[in-house]
């Protein structure tokens, strides 16, 4: 047994060296896990999420004199975390290269929390030295914050920010400072607008009933000067916000929590086998630990709960292997430790101390036991972007005009790496598409949006857009692009294509008519093309005036005894430009392949052509009252 000496020795430089050697073991594992990435890229910086280059998007903007914007001089609120893009904009004014810096940035405030977790936590025990050790290796060890602290991203910053935060509170109560780091979390995530008013409720609560006897009071001028700085800080990005997209909260929020189900358990599920396997001992622990921590800080256990629970409510999948949740993994250490403090209490005097050294032990052999996959999954996603995101980027500015529009799933990488202009078909920085994502027929209405905003190219992944790219003549693949996994990207193969529009502003037909059915579509003529295997007729349409309604265009092959031979059914362009998307004045083109038998007599034949309400089964009848037109006459070959 160690002799009182020997311990007091030990203690002494472990209140001295215990958390340095902790964030020491933080930059070896950090520096391991960046070893393992570049042995996927064959040394190639990358960042793990697409989204990280939308940050550095906004700073080189920002940092350029263009204001906050994606596209430059084009203000919009695209960015959940504005401050994060503020603290990246001095990178721009001396290089384009984000990657490094960002990375570096994130890894320092990883540090940052391993050591605010350990203040923290001496500060919520009362100077237990060995608990707040515990802690900060506990968060030292969870792998999904080591993915987080090379990500380029702003989630340890949040979770540093929000931590200290938290530990101002503890040591004071809502004072100016806490009130001010609670702010400027709330600028790194909008999660943080949720933790002050959980504050603020808290705050209240205080006011009547205090935590314990030597609380500092909170009083109702604490919180109107705590609301106020609150507000000082948040109001200018809220109000940039209201004055452009008429809503206050950034545009990712409302592009991501546009989905229909009012609660998705299946996010709840899926975030919380995550947390549970962080570290699984700590995790039991901190179910453990949740009551006796409830009894020293209320608004710790609250934040751990709600934003658990909040999250679900608002998004309907698990992001990017649950990083709106990943701030919580050093509360959750500190639960963790709080569960091991009351299990050990119970235990004799004489074996206390083998207690907290089997608590460190599996705590240890938890976190390690994850480490390996969460490297390597740090090395598939950097991979992935790589593969599809950034190389479609630099394909795009190496193989387009330089004012060209490019339509993308991902914008990140491809918007920065291009500079072209984009159209964002998930809405995070393009609002013009927030109804088209909650349109019951979002092919056709994406199609209609990127007519209207001039779109040239999309880069995309068509396993999304099946409706576009399955239109025959409608789009032209030029360039494929593909990644070995799919653990982060939205689909291991995404494309580059041109777009034929069928949407136009004249056109001259081949053979002019002048037909109107239901005194609102014109039939304007069409284009004949009998020398291919089956024959092909193109019909231009006119729209007279909108309609409200979707309608269905027949066309009948019939043989001089009038009988139907060959016959097609469908909305124009099969669907993609329905009648109910038409503007007045708009001329569409309306391509059909005429599947004609292969044993059809060489005789003449003729095309009729009508429009029908395929609810109703009434026809629009025409200009002469009638209710279908003949087009042409033919013989076949």
């Amino acid at each position: 047994m160690f002799s009182e000496v020997q311990r007091s020795r030990f203690d002494l430089f472990m209140r001295r060296w215990g958390i340095w050697l902790v964030l020491l073991l933080t930059v070896v594992l950090l520096a391991s896990s960046l070893q393992r990435v570049l042995q996927f890229t064959n040394g190639e910086l990358g960042v793990p999420l697409d989204d990280a280059w939308i940050h550095f998007q906004f700073a080189r903007n920002l940092g350029n004199g263009n204001g906050f914007s994606y596209i430059a001089n084009r203000p919009t609120p695209g960015s959940t975390a504005p401050l994060w893009t503020i603290l990246l904009t001095p990178v721009g004014w001396f290089s384009d290269q984000f990657v490094g810096p960002a990375m570096l940035l994130s890894a320092c405030f990883l540090l940052l929390t391993v050591y605010l977790t350990y203040r923290l936590t001496l500060t919520l025990t009362g100077g237990d030295l060995f608990a707040a050790l515990l802690a900060a290796l506990g968060t030292s060890l969870a792998g999904r914050l080591l993915w987080a602290g090379l990500s380029g991203m702003e989630v340890t910053a949040f979770a540093a920010c929000s931590l200290a935060a938290l530990w101002v509170y503890a040591r004071g109560g809502l004072t100016a400072w806490a009130a001010l780091l609670f702010a400027l979390a709330g600028q790194l995530r909008p999660e943080g607008h949720l933790l002050f008013a959980l504050v603020v409720a808290d705050g209240l609560v205080s006011m009547r009933w205090p935590q314990n006897s030597a609380e500092k009071p909170i009083t109702v001028r604490n919180l109107i000067v705590a609301v106020l700085i609150y507000g000082l800080v948040a109001l200018p990005y809220t109000i940039f916000s209201l004055s452009v997209t008429g809503k206050p909260l950034p545009n990712t929020f409302y592009a991501k929590t546009g989905g229909s189900a009012l609660y998705s358990f299946d996010t709840l599920r899926g975030m919380a086998a995550l947390h549970w396997q962080d570290n699984i001992i700590a995790s039991i622990l901190a179910l453990i630990g949740l009551v006796p921590l409830w009894r020293r800080s209320r608004i710790i256990v609250l934040w751990l709960l709600v934003l658990l629970l909040a999250v679900p409510a608002l998004v309907e999948v698990v992001w990017h292997h649950g990083r709106y949740t990943m701030p919580l993994i050093p509360l959750q250490m500190i639960a963790a430790v709080f569960g091991a403090r009351w299990l050990i209490a119970r235990l004799p005097q004489r074996l206390r101390a083998l207690g907290w050294g089997v608590a460190l032990g599996l705590v240890l052999v938890s976190g390690v036991y994850r480490l390996s996959y969460w490297s390597g999954m740090l090395g598939y996603n950097v991979r992935e972007i790589r593969d599809i995101d950034a190389r479609m980027g630099e394909w795009l500015a190496t193989n387009t005009p330089a004012d060209a529009v490019i339509a993308v799933d991902d914008i990140g990488a491809i918007g920065f790496l291009s500079e072209r202009e984009i159209v964002d078909l998930l809405g995070l920085v393009t609002p013009e598409m927030w109804p088209v994502l909650a349109d019951a027929d979002v092919a056709s209405a994406e199609f209609r949006l990127m007519h209207t905003l001039g779109v040239d190219y999309m880069a995309i992944f068509p396993d999304w857009h099946n409706g576009i790219t399955a239109a025959p003549g409608v789009t032209n693949q030029l360039q494929l692009f593909t990644t070995e996994s799919h653990t982060i990207v939205g689909r291991p193969e995404a494309g580059i294509y041109t777009i034929a529009w069928p949407y136009m502003a004249e056109a001259t037909p081949q053979h002019p008519r002048d037909t109107v059915f239901g005194e609102s579509i014109r039939f304007s003529g069409f284009d004949w093309d009998i020398s291919a295997e089956m024959p092909e007729l193109t019909i231009y349409w006119e729209s007279v005036q909108p309609l409200d309604k979707r309608l269905h265009v027949f066309l009948h092959v019939v043989d001089a005894q009038g009988a139907i031979v060959a016959q097609i059914d469908r909305e124009p362009n099969d669907g993609l430009t329905p009648v109910n998307r038409w503007q007045t004045g708009d001329i569409i083109t309306d391509s059909y392949t005429i599947p004609l038998p292969s044993d059809l007599p060489a005789a003449d034949h003729t095309i009729r052509m009508g429009i029908y309400s395929q609810e109703t089964s009434s026809r629009l009848l025409t200009d002469t009252g009638a209710d279908w037109i003949e087009v042409m006459s033919f013989r076949p070959k």
